[in-house]
């Protein structure tokens, strides 16, 4: 499939995840926790005849020193702590959760669901955008990150204020980054939707996922545009590595 039907079957998707959410809209939180796992496994399905594979490469890319350095920097120090924060406080609070199962349900349906749809469909199609470029996987991650973001302003339709959706658009970018850059590294689409599913997995998720708070934002920007500067020069030293080596593999 050509990365222009790529595109137009993620906006479908899409469509039909709103319609999907509004059919449901009076239902109880187990009942739209469960549509929403059961659409996300079809699309999960339908993504993977499409791309014939959830892998990006044959092999893994042997990453070079400096990648290295940065990979642990970012994956050890900044995600494994944050992981680790993630799992505790969400376990500690879902126990008390009177939606558990409908809670779990639906995050593990948006974990499916978005990482499919922008880290397995999207960045498949702009890897073929940008298949000429010197950066391309830092381009096509970096993209898929801004599609992303874009698609948490949906919420808007829910309600949910514009400065609040503004911030969740901008930290979800960042972190769409991100994923991309586990995606790449790890060569899989596992490791990514666990983790976004773990993100999501908190009380009441099944009942609102609307945010409609603010933090400062010099702090917001000082903290996320770390985090980004961080990522960006994973990304680009990722590309380095990949290009050394099929410069390698084509002097053999």
């Amino acid at each position: 499939m050509t990365w222009g039907k790529e595109f137009l079957l993620a906006i479908l998707f899409l469509i039909l995840l709103m319609g999907i959410d509004f059919s449901v809209k009076g239902a109880g939180p187990v009942m739209r926790g469960g549509v929403r796992l059961v659409f996300a496994l079809v699309v999960a399905g339908i993504v993977f005849y499409v791309l014939g594979t959830m892998k990006i490469f044959e092999h893994r890319i042997k990453l070079g020193t400096f990648s290295k350095i940065w990979g642990f920097i970012f994956g050890i120090c900044l995600g494994g702590l944050f992981l680790l924060i993630s799992f505790l406080g969400h376990t500690t609070l879902m126990m008390h959760s009177k939606t558990i199962l409908a809670d779990s349900m639906m995050a593990l349906s948006a974990g499916i669901f978005e990482e499919l749809l922008c880290r397995g469909l999207l960045l498949s199609g702009f890897l073929s955008v940008f298949k000429n470029a010197k950066y391309k996987f830092t381009e096509a991650a970096l993209a898929s990150g801004i599609f992303f973001g874009l698609f948490h302003f949906l919420n808007l339709t829910s309600g949910q204020s514009f400065l609040p959706t503004l911030q969740q658009a901008t930290y979800a970018f960042v972190i769409g980054a991100i994923f991309a850059s586990i995606r790449l590294t790890t060569n899989t689409l596992t490791w990514v939707i666990l983790i976004h599913a773990l993100i999501d997995w908190q009380p009441g998720i099944s009942v609102t996922h609307l945010v409609n708070s603010t933090v400062s934002w010099p702090v917001f920007g000082a903290v996320w545009g770390i985090i980004l500067v961080v990522t960006v020069i994973f990304l680009t030293s990722f590309d380095g590595s990949y290009n050394h080596q099929e410069t390698l593999n084509s002097k053999k």
